[in-house]
């Protein structure tokens, strides 16, 4: 029962190690060892490659991660500023076009719930 084998690279490294050590003089598939490690060198060479770049992206997603925080703070103050200048205001278009809404076009956030009889007087309203 042949060896049960999770990358690639662990069965490449396998057949290297047992050709290395059982019959390093002998040729298999037309090649000899050498042959072979030449052959199969690319697929570790790049696994490894890939390791370092994904490594390389985490660290710049962190690294991102730490600027845009650094970028929103920024951001607040600047919108703070905004709020304290007399020229512009919580109820200016510059900001408006920040993207906040406006003082002047707020809701009061008041609502009156209306009562079961309020709604059923509602509903018999419509219709009748």
């Amino acid at each position: 029962m042949a060896k049960s084998y999770k990358v690639t690279v662990d069965r490449i490294k396998s057949f290297r190690d047992a050709w290395r050590n059982l019959a390093p003089a002998d040729m298999f598939a037309g090649m000899t060892y050498t042959e072979f490690e030449v052959a199969t060198e690319p697929a570790l060479t790049l696994r490894d490659e890939i390791l370092v770049l994904e490594q390389a992206l985490f660290h710049k997603k962190t690294e991102k991660l730490i600027v845009e925080a650094s970028a929103n703070e920024l951001l607040d103050f600047v919108v703070n500023s905004v709020r304290g200048t007399r020229r512009f205001g919580h109820d200016s278009i510059l900001y408006r076009a920040f993207g906040y809404i406006r003082k002047s076009q707020q809701k009061s956030g008041l609502t009156r719930k209306a009562t079961k009889s309020a709604e059923k007087s509602a509903v018999d309203a419509k219709l009748a």
